[in-house]
């Protein structure tokens, strides 16, 4: 039995050991990136552009809608006033 327990303590430093080397191995080192003053500039200048780009477009969809809104107040303001015709001709 003293054979047995000793090839048990030998199998977990064996299995202990294999699992440092596995860790070594399969740790991931990130690298430290530091952003340049340019690359803050340049995104600062790319959200300035952004923020024109989504106001000009705000503002072209608010004239179309204007547009559509108009053309139906039309349509609408016609559609009434020949159903209003017609009951005073009958």
């Amino acid at each position: 039995m003293a054979e047995e327990e000793k090839s048990e303590e030998e199998r977990e430093e064996e299995l202990e050991k294999l699992e440092e080397e596995l860790e070594k191995e399969l740790s991931v080192h990130i690298p430290i990136a530091i952003t340049p003053p340019e690359h803050t500039k340049l995104l600062d200048r790319l959200n300035a552009m952004d923020e024109k780009v989504e106001f000009v477009a705000g503002e072209l969809a608010q004239k179309q809608g204007e547009k559509i809104g108009t053309a139906l107040g039309i349509l609408y303001g016609a559609v009434v006033g020949i159903l209003i015709f017609v009951m005073f001709l009958i």
